[in-house]
This record gives C-alpha cells, structure tokens and sequence, in this order.
C-alpha cells in the first residue's frame, strides 16, 4: 500500500560545494521533485538532523570559524533561527530523545549543546568532547580537512550508550548519558576487527539496543556487534559491494535502517552506501536482510544496486516508509556530489520489500541542465 498524499513530502538537502539549502518538494504519486526554497546559509552543508516533530533542523556547515546552525520548518518554509560556535568544523548533529541537546562531532572534537525549549535554538555549551591528547589540541586541525581522520559520527542507543567512529584511530569511542544532565561520560574505546587501516565512518544502532553497526571507509565493510554494558563484542561482517570487486576501488559512507512499521515493529532491512574512489567508478547501495534481533540473516544474500556515478563525497542515505502499515516498501533519499556528471544532487529512491526486484530509481534534482542549481548535494532529510 503506498502513501499517496494529497500534499507532497518535503526534503531539505545541504550541499558540499552550495552555500545554501535547498527545500523540495516530492509528489508520490506523480513521482516529481521541485525545488521550493533556496535557503541562504553560512556555508556548505554537510549534516542535518531533525527535532521530533521534524520543525527544527539543525545542521554542520564548513563555515570558518566553525558554527552549528538551527532552522525553523513551517507551512513548507524554512527560516533561520540561531548559530553557535564550536572548536573544530563538525561533519555530524544528531537531536535525540528526549530531544533536549544537540551533540555534534567531527575531527578532532565534539560538543554538547542545550536546545531551547520555547525556541529551538541551539543554547550553550555544555560539553566538550576530545578525541585527541588534551596538549595537542591547540596545535591540531581544526579545518573540514580533520574530518578525513578524525572523528566522523555521533549516535544514541536506546539504553543510554553513545557511540563515536573515528576515522584515524580505527576504534570506535563509547560513552554513556547522563539522562538529567545530557552529558556524556567516556567508557571505553573499542578497536576495529582488523586494527589498522579500517576506517570506522559511521554507526547505527538497532531498535533494541543490543546490536550496532559499522560501516568501515577503508575496508568497505558492515560490522555488527553486541552492545554489552561496557563495551563491544564484534559478531560478524559483510561486504559493501558485491563480488568480486576490490575494496581499494571504493569508500565505505553511511547507512541506515529501514523504519519501524505496525507490521514489522522490528526493522528488515539494513540499508548501506559506499563510493567510488576515483570518479570512473560507480558506487554501491547495500540492502541487507535482519531478522527480528538485528542479526545477518544467512545465508540470504544480499542485494547490490549499482549508483549512477561514483557520489563524489556524498551517497548519505535517508528513508521513509511508503504506507500507513501495510507493506514494507519505502522511499530511500541518496545525494550526490560527483563533480564529473553534473547529474542530480538528490536521488528519490524506491524499495518495495524483499523479493519485488531491489532498488530502483525515481527522479533526481536538479534535473538536466540546471546543474548551477545546486553544486552536488551532501546529506538530505524527509521533514514530512
């Protein structure tokens, strides 16, 4: 059954290489996307994330010096709201529940920041977390560059534990919350499965709490692993790209999980991107089958759907279910930041369930022609 709306779904889409926003709009059932609302800003994009009822956003930029943005959403417009420095240019913001704080990380730092609870602005710092020696980080970069090594995500588990990948140092940092206060406290530092070179770049975590999931840049691999009260037991991997293509060729980015429905509480799908390494060649979108705990389920293989160019530094990944409650098809966001194509920045996607022919594309924006529109897109989000 799928979600045909009198009204179109909304996506907002930073961009790498725009300093702007872009507001589109998508009409399930005449399958279009418009462009809205340009939205000026203080510098390319590259994460968005939503409050909970999707009308505050609050996004990274490569702004210099280094800011957090809030935005308002309301009656298909967007609006600016506050910035607020930090120490180092972030490449992720997450809001999680109970959607009182921001906590953002990207190279060599992280912090966390309090939310006004009448405005939505991003408030002060409470925190700063550090994922170099304290002496070195006068001396560090500070830059977008950092990202490439340093610290690349922040995400919250159900259970309180929160999960930081760092590129450079192959581990991925676990803390816990503080549910009064929103801070965090530094628990352990778990290494990669192969020690060096692996590249934890992103993490999601499973409804229940008990298992996450890693995509690794360099290796171009998922991991899964037990989340245990104090740390991380890894339980198995898979590759991002089929057979038998070579790990060196590409660049493991993001992944996300299909969305809860009435007909399956538990999510069935794993949905994972990994890029080109060189513009000639095409990356990869993942689909992986779980079954009701969060496990890989075997032997079931998984299904490749090969990207239309290499995604350039993006291939950030988004979803949203297609109906009420029945069925488990979704409409899956993929930007784009080849800078060879000029093709569109923003992919709409389609997955209507296992066994009903894998992923196909929908449209993309901006279409053919009006590249100078928007200069590859970074991340997009669904506001509906």
């Amino acid at each position: 059954m799928e979600l045909f709306c009198d009204s179109p779904l909304h996506i907002l889409s930073g961009s790498f290489r725009s300093p702007s926003l872009f507001l589109l709009a998508f009409e399930p059932g005449l399958r279009t996307l418009e462009l809205v609302q340009t939205v000026p800003g203080f510098g390319p994009h590259q994460y968005l994330a939503t409050s909970a009822h999707k009308d505050r956003i609050y996004t990274t930029s490569w702004a210099l010096p280094p800011v957090l943005s809030s935005w308002s959403f309301d009656k298909a417009r967007v609006g600016h709201v506050n910035n607020v420095p930090i120490t180092a240019t972030s490449s992720y913001i997450t809001v999680p529940a109970p959607f009182t704080h921001a906590y953002s990380a990207g190279g060599p730092a992280g912090e966390v920041h309090a939310i006004d609870p009448a405005s939505g602005a991003l408030s002060h710092a409470l925190q700063q977390l550090l994922f170099v020696p304290p002496d070195d980080l006068p001396a560090a970069d500070k830059t977008r560059a950092a990202l490439r090594y340093g610290a690349h995500a922040v995400e919250f588990s159900p259970t309180g534990h929160v999960f930081v990948p760092v590129l450079g140092t192959d581990s991925i940092e676990m803390y816990t919350r503080n549910a009064s206060t929103g801070l965090l406290a530094h628990l352990t530092s778990v290494p990669s499965p192969r020690a060096t070179h692996d590249g934890p770049r992103h993490v999601k975590i499973h409804p229940n709490g008990r298992v996450l999931y890693s995509v690794t840049e360099h290796t171009n691999l998922i991991d899964a692993y037990a989340i245990t009260a104090t740390g991380l037991t890894h339980l198995s991997s898979r590759s991002l790209v089929p057979p038998p293509l070579s790990a060196p060729s590409f660049r493991g980015d993001t992944l996300i999980l299909s969305p809860s429905t009435p007909e399956h509480p538990a999510p069935r799908a794993l949905f994972a991107s990994t890029r080109g390494a060189s513009p000639a060649t095409p990356g990869w979108l993942s689909t992986f089958l779980l079954d009701a705990d969060g496990m890989f389920v075997d032997p079931h293989l998984p299904e490749y759907w090969q990207t239309p160019t290499s995604g350039g530094k993006a291939h950030a990944l988004d979803v949203i279910s297609k109906s009420q409650g029945e069925g488990e098809g979704v409409w899956i966001l993929l930007t784009d930041d080849d800078e060879i194509t000029e093709g569109p920045g923003v992919w709409v996607l389609e997955w209507d369930g296992w066994g009903t022919g894998g992923v196909r594309a929908v449209v993309g924006w901006p279409p053919p022609g009006q590249a100078e529109t928007m200069q590859g897109g970074s991340h997009a989000v669904w506001l509906d």
